[in-house]
């Protein structure tokens, strides 16, 4: 049996399980919190996602760390963090470090920017994994970067990493027309950096492209894309964003594990002033908002909130209702869903 198919089955297995205790009132932990700790960032990227909320303020230290040890009691396994730049924030080694005392999994997405040899050590010692982003050769990811030296940078903090022996490095790649012609360059640094994974992933609807379509891959870009990943998903370690959603009857050829949303069942967001939502790409609006853990207990807006995510609700649309992936898909991204892009098997005709 390949590991698609026990990775399905498995997914499968915990969504029914889920449902079923949910509907009894029992309700397990998320497995991972996602910290969007700041919306701060030094570079100006063309299809940044967290240019769509501005905050007066954002949590404390201690508010933070309260947060951490509530989720460590709750028995969640991994915390992790994103911005913004989360190496912006002066204490997030403190943080992270008590974190990782109390027993507590991390993560880390960043740009790359702030990781030099004096940092790395105490990134690797606090996080058991970082994410890198990279969208193209030099001068491709320094134009979408907005910045000369981005793309010099996010290469020396991969080595830097590597030579502190950072448990797992992860490359994320956001592909646009601007650098799809670039992506064999791409994939040639990629394999030359040696690193673990390398996440692959398009634009969502939100922030600056919310109004620039022309950030989105074309049909026939797209479906080279799903080409490239094919040819090369083992050999690359190419794993592919949530955000594409189920691919049709070929799904299990770009992955090795199927599409799942885990919002509302494995994991959830802690927005830069302390409010709940789904997952850090979702807007911080009434829309998505669960609650705040300034205000309510953080178990309490787990287990009472995120109705609409445990529900069956995408089978009353006429498209879902008669689609034979219904099932593995669920409806898609959520994100995407503000502008009806969730179905890749519809926009793409990939059935």
């Amino acid at each position: 049996m390949s590991n698609y198919l026990l990775s399905k089955i498995k997914i499968r297995g915990l969504y029914n399980s889920f449902l079923l205790g949910y509907d009894l009132g029992q309700v397990p932990p998320p497995k991972f919190v996602v910290w969007d700790c700041t919306r701060r960032c030094n570079l100006n990227c063309k299809h940044c996602g967290a240019k769509k909320e501005v905050y007066l303020k954002e949590l404390t230290t201690s508010q933070v760390k309260d947060l951490v040890k509530k989720i460590s009691e709750y028995k969640s396994e991994y915390f992790v963090v994103t911005g913004g730049e989360p190496l912006l924030r002066e204490d997030i080694f403190e943080i992270f470090s008590f974190a990782k005392e109390i027993g507590l999994k991390t993560g880390i997405a960043t740009n790359g920017f702030f990781v030099d040899k004096n940092n790395s050590k105490a990134i690797s010692e606090n996080f058991d994994s970082a994410q890198i982003s990279l969208d193209g050769s030099l001068y491709v990811h320094n134009k979408i970067r907005g910045d000369n030296s981005s793309f010099q940078r996010a290469i020396e903090a991969v080595s830097f990493l590597q030579r502190a022996h950072c448990r797992q490095i992860t490359i994320c790649s956001v592909i646009t027309p601007e650098n799809f012609n670039d992506l064999n360059n791409l994939a040639k640094k990629i394999e030359e950096l040696k690193v673990d994974i390398w996440k692959i992933t398009s634009v969502m609807p939100i922030g600056r492209v919310e109004k620039n379509d022309n950030l989105f891959l074309n049909d026939e870009q797209f479906r080279n894309l799903l080409l490239f990943i094919k040819k090369n998903k083992k050999k690359l370690r190419i794993r592919l964003g949530e955000n594409l959603g189920h691919l049709g009857k070929d799904d299990k050829e770009y992955r090795d594990e199927p599409f799942f949303c885990p919002v509302g069942f494995l994991t959830c967001c802690i927005g830069v002033d302390g409010s709940v939502r789904g997952c850090p790409e979702q807007p911080d609006n009434q829309l998505f908002r669960e609650g705040n853990i300034l205000e309510n207990d953080f178990k309490e807006i787990w287990e009472k909130g995120f109705k609409k995510y445990r529900n069956k609700n995408f089978l009353e649309d006429k498209n879902c209702k008669k689609c034979i992936f219904k099932n593995d898909c669920r409806g898609g991204c959520w994100v995407m869903r503000l502008k009806s892009l969730q179905c890749s098997i519809m926009r793409y005709s990939l059935l």
